[in-house]
């Protein structure tokens, strides 16, 4: 049975967050144009898993052209005690507003990474009072959100603007104490975010 622990209260609020200008989360047109209006953007191309749903990129999550699923080396992930083999797609239903990858490392942690489409992080702030938002960090010269659930140490997410998007990173403790004690989900969050945030599109 696979392990999706901390990322499953946050799809939840993704869902509740995350819909589209109507307030619905129905599926949209598979023809997606990429920020600049310029070319089409891929709906499956490359991806770790086979997808299937036509419609996972969509309106609610266009506003970037950065695709989580394919933008790590199995190598860059590997950095991290992750195991590029055990992926699956972050959405759950045709259309979601969320657009990304968890990957599950059993009895240890996940790492999810997902877009979804924000005017700012300040917005993004203001539609998701559920979560314990730290102040927030510098990576490079941009603004990184840091939040943590109320009642909920071992899951930890940075959030970073991208174009019409924000790109979230989410990590969540799924081990007992020992692991606890070993993974730190904020700094291993933190970590990843500030290695690899030159590959997030301003």
């Amino acid at each position: 049975m696979r392990i999706r622990v901390s990322l499953l209260a946050f799809i939840v609020l993704f869902i509740s967050a995350c819909t589209m200008g109507d307030g619905t989360t129905e599926p949209v047109s598979i023809r997606i144009t990429s920020p600049n209006g310029s070319e089409p953007t891929p709906t499956h191309a490359n991806l770790p898993f086979a997808n299937q749903f036509p419609n996972r990129w969509n309106p609610s999550n266009d506003g970037t052209p950065f695709e989580p699923c394919v933008a790590f080396s199995d190598e860059e992930l590997l950095r991290f005690d992750v195991d590029p083999s055990v992926v699956e797609d972050a959405a759950q239903v045709d259309g979601q507003g969320i657009r990304g990858c968890l990957w599950l490392m059993p009895d240890l942690f996940t790492l999810g990474v997902v877009v979804t489409n924000a005017e700012s992080l300040a917005q993004y702030k203001a539609g998701m009072p559920e979560i314990d938002w730290k102040p927030d960090l510098n990576v490079g010269g941009r603004v990184v959100g840091l939040a943590v659930l109320n009642d909920d140490d071992a899951a930890c997410m940075t959030y970073v603007e991208s174009m019409e998007s924000v790109v979230v990173v989410d990590v969540g403790i799924v081990g007992g104490a020992e692991v606890r004690e070993a993974y730190d989900p904020c700094k291993i969050a933190v970590d990843f975010t500030s290695t690899y945030a030159d590959k997030i599109p301003e």
